[in-house]
């Protein structure tokens, strides 16, 4: 989690800093004339000068601050963590972001987790897994030492009940959209609530079921009268250390995916969740303690909620707690920027994150070595509505996209704040995941030959996306528009907000200057810009998207697909379908149930999903910026990692109790011989 300053998709990634670090501007009638301060500013200049060559040898100086405010080490591992605000919500399915999702990721461990740096895989709850059908079917091994903070085991049916909850919650699961690569995801999450809710086995056999053929007693009674019965949601606890998850596309990357807090799992037992219900418990028991009403398997637990913060304790039962270092976290609340900044300063916290800031307070903070920035996956980018000629032409948005010079707009007219988005993944799948060789297994300590080879159309690379103004007129010349002539006005839709506005302004300058192209800008409010979007009132649109991992597939789904899919089978696909032989055994070995008698669709024909590769040959739309977030970290923290997810794990955070300052050093200035 980091200083943020683009913090949300619907007002742009923007943000507002502390009104204490702007520069105060001084009314016209204060200011000295211009030639006096030029006059000033030449004097200044040549006294300077005049000393260095009268007083000969070299100026020395002292180096500044090197980082920003106090630094107190602490004498224990409690680690202080402005992170925004204060969790309000303790449930996988329901956190939506910083700091909920950052609480969740401390509570609760999932079938991976990331590592901080390089953002591959690394083992959780399962030691281990591995991939079959060309990375359509995972199975993923259990630990069996992994305990609930109850004392009860983690095991494959928690995982198959909570994401079947996940689905279920509907928009109250903001990610839910992450699940939708899943088999039978898409009809668990539109299913009647009348529905059984809550048994796992109705989806998800016993291993017996299975090996007995792979369909329950209902679904052969539906067979054999011609009903044609749901598919199986796909995530099947083999037993209680074994979990198989069907795909119905291939995701090679798919243990990356797991990693998210929204496929973590929630005990049956915990149904408070949020910080209200909680409050409100500890209210009715007295004292600050959290309660017995969430139950957790992840490093830490919840332990007491206070007025100011919520605070976590290191989980004893953790099958990893030797490796955890910290004692205690507390998430503490912050009315605002300036105010978490303060309290920085003052070494009131270690570590401040999600605060908003504006230009001039990140330029006064850039110099400090506590101070970080990193690039952030979240897109800005302007789609095209191909539906509507001549944007149905590829030559057409290609002439668009590679006329703008995005290092110019990042720098000039963003200030520098942004990062150039010159491809639509600020990551490589191969050099952001850990690949697994077909058929191979990865563990805790894993083969690092394995660990290097190249997944089966994933060594696909395309350029990324080069300004070059020759090449987009003599493109938009081949489509029949030389010089722009004929070019129809391009009705250009943003949501209303200074920077788009300004951005917008900047494209469509370009756009001018070297097509000969115009456009009309069509700035509206939010309900008004989804009502043009949805309609395809738009040549070009503004959108954006903020990344929830670095699994290619669902980041591509999230930018050019709608919603979780849906497949229907054409009738010639129908026809395709294989029958039963005489035997009446016409499923394959390895089904999970209900894949025997589903549609071919629901099995293997979903519709492909668009990969980086085929975006940046094609181009529905121009990727535009990455935004960047922020950070300040005291020195003494150790294993506090930013990363493009914004994702820091507490359990490899520790605190260098015997953390001593550097020495000053001496910066030369100038050196200039006696004369």
């Amino acid at each position: 989690m980091t200083l943020r300053r683009n913090k949300s998709t619907r007002d742009g990634f923007e943000g507002r800093g502390p009104s204490s670090l702007r520069a105060p501007r001084r009314a016209a009638s204060e200011r000295p004339p211009r030639a006096f301060r030029t006059l000033r500013f030449r004097f200044a200049l040549a006294f300077v000068f005049a000393l260095t060559l009268l007083g000969g040898g070299c100026f020395e100086t002292e180096e500044g601050e090197q980082f920003y405010g106090r630094v107190s080490v602490p004498r224990s591992q409690e680690f202080r963590w402005s992170d925004g605000g204060l969790p309000r919500v303790f449930d996988p399915a329901r956190a939506a972001a910083p700091p909920d999702t950052d609480v969740v990721r401390a509570l609760f461990e999932g079938l991976t987790d990331y590592d901080p740096v390089t953002l591959r895989a690394v083992p959780a709850v399962a030691s281990r897994w591995e991939s079959a059908e060309d990375g359509r079917k995972w199975t993923f091994h259990l630990r069996r030492d992994a305990l609930w903070s109850n004392g009860d085991e983690v095991t494959s049916r928690d995982f198959v009940r909570s994401w079947q909850r996940t689905l279920r919650l509907g928009d109250d699961a903001p990610h839910a959209r992450l699940l939708a690569n899943i088999e039978g995801a898409r009809t668990l999450a539109t299913a009647p609530a009348t529905a059984p809710q809550d048994a796992g086995e109705l989806t998800s056999p016993t291993p017996s079921t299975e090996a007995a053929g792979g369909e329950t007693g209902e679904q052969v009674r539906a067979k054999d009268s011609g009903v044609t019965f749901p598919p199986a949601f796909g995530a099947v606890a083999l037993d209680a250390y074994t979990l198989r998850v069907n795909l119905l596309r291939p995701d090679h990357n798919f243990p990356a995916l797991v990693a998210h807090p929204v496929f973590r799992p929630y005990h049956e037992l915990s149904p408070t969740s949020d910080l209200t219900a909680l409050q409100s418990e500890r209210q009715s028991v007295g004292g600050g303690e959290a309660g017995r009403s969430i139950v957790t398997n992840g490093a830490f637990n919840l332990s007491e909620l206070r007025d100011e913060s919520v605070v976590l304790e290191r989980a004893k039962n953790y099958w990893d707690s030797s490796s955890v270092k910290l004692e205690r976290v507390l998430f503490v609340a912050r009315k605002d920027a300036e105010d978490a900044l303060a309290a920085y300063h003052a070494g009131e916290v270690d570590a401040v994150t999600n605060a908003s800031f504006e230009s001039l307070a990140l330029k006064l903070l850039t110099p400090y070595k506590d101070f970080r920035r990193e690039t952030f996956g979240a897109l800005t980018y302007y789609q095209f509505n191909t539906s509507r000629p001549p944007f149905d032409d590829s030559r057409v948005r290609e002439a668009l996209a590679v006329s703008l010079d995005l290092e110019r707009l990042s720098a000039d007219t963003l200030g520098g704040a942004t990062e150039p988005a010159r491809r639509f993944l600020p990551f490589g799948a191969a050099e952001a995941v850990q690949p697994k060789p077909e058929g191979g297994s990865v563990d805790g300590q894993g083969d690092a030959a394995a660990r290097e080879v190249k997944e089966e159309g994933r060594a696909e690379r395309v350029a990324p996306i080069a300004h070059d103004v020759g090449r987009a007129r003599r493109l938009l010349a081949e489509a029949g528009y030389p010089g722009g002539e004929n070019f129809p006005r391009i009705r250009l839709v943003v949501n209303r907000n200074e920077q788009q506005r300004i951005i917008a302004q900047e494209i469509a300058r370009t756009w001018r200057n070297a097509l000969g192209v115009e456009t009309d800008i069509v700035v509206r409010n939010w309900e008004e810009y989804e009502a043009l979007i949805q309609a395809g009132d738009f040549d070009v649109a503004r959108k954006s998207v903020v990344m929830q991992s670095v699994d290619e597939e669902s980041n591509m789904l999230a930018l050019f697909g709608e919603g979780m899919p849906e497949p229907e089978a054409t009738p010639s696909q129908v026809a395709e379908t294989p029958a039963p032989d005489a035997a009446g055994e016409g499923s394959v070995e390895g089904q999970s149930p209900g894949e025997a008698n589903a549609t071919p669709v629901a099995r293997n024909l979903a519709p492909p999903n668009m990969t980086e590769a085929q975006a940046l040959r094609e181009l529905p739309a121009i990727p535009i910026y990455f935004a960047s977030s922020y950070a300040l970290v005291k020195p003494y923290v150790n294993g506090f990692e930013t990363n493009l997810l914004d994702a820091p794990s507490l359990k490899n955070v520790n605190l260098d109790t015997s953390w001593r300052p550097p020495e000053p050093r001496t910066l030369r200035i100038a050196r200039v011989e006696k004369r």
